[in-house]
């Protein structure tokens, strides 16, 4: 299993009521950066949102330097577009902790070219308030299907 690849299906979370509109805003707004920091080709932004959990089981510190060594980029862009839908976020065992789901849609297109699907995956997310703010305590990414990713990912 490589990183980018989860053992089965997400982690299900406890049931429970969502949370607030503000909270749930800020979440949101988290999971969008995480989208256009990875596009942007912005590493170390995209690290910075692990600061105080995992990504992929990997501390949030040693993550700059695996997109660095495994994502392709050009001229610094990555020519991609992660589209995040089908979110479904639920209260966690406090107010500084929840849960949720999502689904991104990866493509990429360079100019002149068609756009391709890179991948579809489903992704399972803790998230916690420190100091006021939301941050992913952990993030699981399931591949659900890959598609042409040789212009994306370094492999072998």
């Amino acid at each position: 299993m490589t990183p980018h690849e989860g053992a089965g299906a997400p982690d299900p979370h406890p049931p429970g009521p969502a949370p607030g509109a503000e909270d749930t805003r800020r979440i949101t707004a988290l999971l969008t950066a995480y989208c256009a920091s990875v596009d942007a080709g912005d590493f170390a932004r995209f690290a910075r949102l692990f600061r105080h959990g995992t990504w992929l089981g990997m501390p949030g510190a040693e993550v700059e330097d695996w997109l660095r060594r495994n994502v392709l980029t050009y001229d610094g862009a990555t020519y991609t577009t992660h589209r995040t839908y089908d979110i479904a976020l639920t209260r966690g065992g406090s107010r500084d902790e929840a849960y949720g789901t999502c689904a991104i849609e990866v493509t990429q297109r360079f100019p002149g070219e068609p756009a391709l699907l890179v991948t579809r995956n489903t992704y399972a997310d803790r998230f916690r308030r420190l100091d006021g703010r939301w941050w992913f305590a952990s993030r699981v990414v399931t591949r659900r299907r890959p598609g042409d990713d040789s212009r994306h990912r370094r492999h072998g």
